[in-house]
């Protein structure tokens, strides 16, 4: 998995900066990422894809447990890839996420 602390140690191999620079050079990074969308700007990363606020309509549902048949409108972070990571994804074999393989049931 890739999450905060794969990407400081990447940045800190790659740069040959301190792992404190590094961290800091991530959160910065996230910073930005989480204040352009709070104040409704797309993000846009080159080679990864975008990042934006959409409107989510009411959504009006024929469920019991949902108080009054509806959920309110809301707003939802949106990621759209871009079309050269779309086609590498496309064109790879999926490999089942470990944990996540599905249960046979013999009988």
């Amino acid at each position: 998995m890739v999450n905060k602390a794969a990407l400081t140690r990447a940045i800190n191999k790659s740069a040959g900066i301190s792992l404190r620079e590094a961290a800091l050079c991530v959160d910065v990074v996230i910073q930005t990422i989480n204040d352009g969308l709070l104040n409704g700007r797309r993000i846009e990363l080159r080679g990864l894809g975008s990042f934006a606020i959409k409107k989510a309509a009411v959504k009006k549902l024929s469920f019991a447990n949902i108080p009054a048949g509806r959920i309110p409108a809301h707003c939802k972070i949106v990621f759209r890839p871009c079309q050269k990571l779309r086609e590498t994804v496309r064109n790879i074999s999926v490999k089942p996420v470990r944990g996540l393989e599905r249960e046979t049931i013999d009988g």
